[in-house]
């Protein structure tokens, strides 16, 4: 973890640089932002999330 640590600011002038960008507007305004990088991924795990096909907000 602590190597990681040394190395964010690195990280985040290669994914400011090659990273994968996304435009959202907000108040009428184009905005780009880079697509968030976890360097520790999360796991989610399928329970909670609606099978394929299910609307999230069916009660079944």
């Amino acid at each position: 973890m602590k190597e990681l640590a040394e190395h964010a600011d690195g990280i985040n002038r290669l994914m400011a640089r090659f990273g994968v960008k996304f435009g959202i507007y907000k108040n009428d305004e184009f905005h780009e932002q880079l697509f968030p990088f976890d360097a520790i991924p999360r796991v989610i795990f399928p329970r909670g999330f609606p099978a394929s096909g299910e609307r999230a907000d069916s009660e079944s």
